[in-house]
């Protein structure tokens, strides 16, 4: 597909700048750095004399899956365009769908680079190379650190400052990418920014046994039920909620689940009498289950009531429960609510822009990322590996982080999490912080009313794209 780009303008605040969109065809390398296909991204530059634009910090975005392209930031409102996503959480998803400008981008501060990942958007493989290769969170980083190479190569961004942020899956990439720019031939890192971060998975997992993982995600559950009106409902914010949530789970929550059946009686039944008023699940229920309820089967069981189930990426949005007895199986709320929205908004965008249809597919999924997807990281095998997969074999992806901030002083990072999301929640950003050496004078942290995708909702992209711009300009308080 042929390189297109379009001069545009866009006013942000009391001021109007003119910018180029270009719509480009990066090499996909392998581990070899041999070019194997491409890899598309969408670049936002602001027209600048050479001295200015070398002074410009360059932000790199990346959506995650793994195996997503990159639609969902793309249309955030951190570039100059948004997906039009109604305010209200109950408004039927149905056409039409929009996009609307973002008065609040940041492109007035920060060139802005959108990277899809291998495999998705316009990006290719040359015949006779297997997608596969690139299935792996070392091979899938090293793809993207290669790609930002060559793009600050071609665009001549050497002495730019450079940060990138990742979502969701991609804040792995981005763990990774973090000791990949200590290389030779790569682009160094001035900070990294994530957006549901996930690097702590196997660590907060919500595997049975994992009394971690439960602990973790009970602030989401505390935030859930506040909204519906069913639990921390004494709190007047959801803020307060879940400060409250994160207090009970770390400290009295934690000495008796980790008694485990030990507990007593008398512990076991305060414990679910607490609970039941933070979550809304019935304490006689709490106490069957010796204070155990999965993510999943809070999505399911909150609602039950009314016959509705919650999504799973924004547990504001719900969608009727399946009715099992006739096979129905569940949806998720977001892929009626949002999912539709964004994929619109983005051919939207492309027609609008470059003056027509793109001639082939833009692929929003790698469907065989997930199924294929190599998690093994190289520098996490501690133990001896017996079979495959091993249950020896450790996920040190937070050890990228804290080893690329001792050996560099002066880099920051920012963890941002929306406080409804099931899926990377703030509980699991919290322990992160809490368990790895990560200096607090270089973190900024920030919670955001909404999901997954917090940006989801109009105020909510305004307060990301307020934090984001203190923090590129180096203005944020810790």
């Amino acid at each position: 597909m042929d390189e297109r780009s379009a001069r545009l303008s866009a006013t942000l605040g009391d001021q109007t700048i003119d910018y180029t969109i270009r719509f480009e065809q990066l090499p996909l390398r392998d581990v070899s750095g041999a070019a194997v296909g491409t890899l598309s991204a969408f670049s936002y530059i602001v027209e600048a004399s050479p001295i200015e634009r070398a002074s410009r910090p360059v932000l790199f975005l990346t959506n995650g899956g793994p195996g997503a392209a990159t639609s969902y930031l793309h249309l955030s409102g951190i570039a100059p365009f948004r997906a039009d996503v109604p305010t209200d959480v109950e408004a039927a998803p149905a056409p039409p769908y929009g996009i609307t400008t973002s008065e609040s981008s940041i492109l007035d501060i920060a060139d802005l680079v959108f990277l899809d990942a291998p495999g998705t958007g316009f990006g290719s493989v040359d015949e006779g190379v297997e997608l596969t290769d690139f299935h792996s969170v070392e091979a899938d980083a090293a793809a993207v650190a290669a790609a930002i190479t060559d793009w600050v190569i071609t665009h001549e961004r050497w002495n730019s400052p450079k940060y990138f942020l990742g979502e969701s899956y991609g804040t792995h990439r981005a763990a990774f990418l973090a000791t990949a720019s200590h290389g030779f031939d790569t682009a160094p890192l001035d900070g990294i920014l994530l957006l549901g971060q996930a690097v702590n998975i196997q660590e907060i997992s919500e595997r049975p046994g994992n009394v971690v993982g439960a602990l973790a995600n009970l602030p989401y559950k505390a935030a859930v039920a506040r909204f519906h009106g069913l639990g921390s409902t004494e709190h007047s914010t959801t803020e307060e909620a879940i400060r409250a949530a994160l207090d009970y789970a770390w400290g009295d929550l934690a000495r008796v689940m980790l008694q485990g059946t030990k507990a007593s009686e008398e512990d076991l039944r305060a414990m679910a009498d607490k609970m039941s008023t933070m979550i809304g699940i019935p304490a006689d229920e709490l106490v069957r289950s010796r204070l155990w309820i999965n993510k999943s089967d809070f999505r399911a069981r909150l609602l039950r009531d009314r016959g509705l189930a919650i999504g799973s990426n924004d547990g504001r949005y719900t969608v009727a429960a399946p009715d099992a007895s006739f096979g129905e199986l569940p949806i998720d709320a977001t892929n009626t609510q949002l999912t539709p929205r964004y994929t619109a908004a983005f051919h939207q965008l492309f027609a609008e822009v470059f003056g027509g249809a793109a001639d082939q597919p833009y692929r929003v999924l790698d469907a065989t990322a997930g199924r294929d997807w190599e998690w093994g990281d190289s520098a996490g095998a501690r133990f001896m590996l017996m079979g495959k997969p091993s249950p020896f074999q450790t996920y040190p992806y937070p050890a990228h982080l804290s080893r690329w901030m001792k050996q560099s002083p002066k880099v920051r990072l920012f963890v941002g999490t929306g406080m409804y999301d099931s899926l990377t929640t703030i509980g699991a950003a919290d322990h992160l912080l809490r368990q790895w050496e990560l200096p607090s004078d270089r973190v900024t942290v920030r919670w955001y009313e909404g999901g997954h995708m917090m940006y989801s909702s109009p105020d909510t992209a305004t307060s990301l794209n307020e934090d984001l711009r203190a923090f590129l300009t180096k203005k944020d308080s810790q």
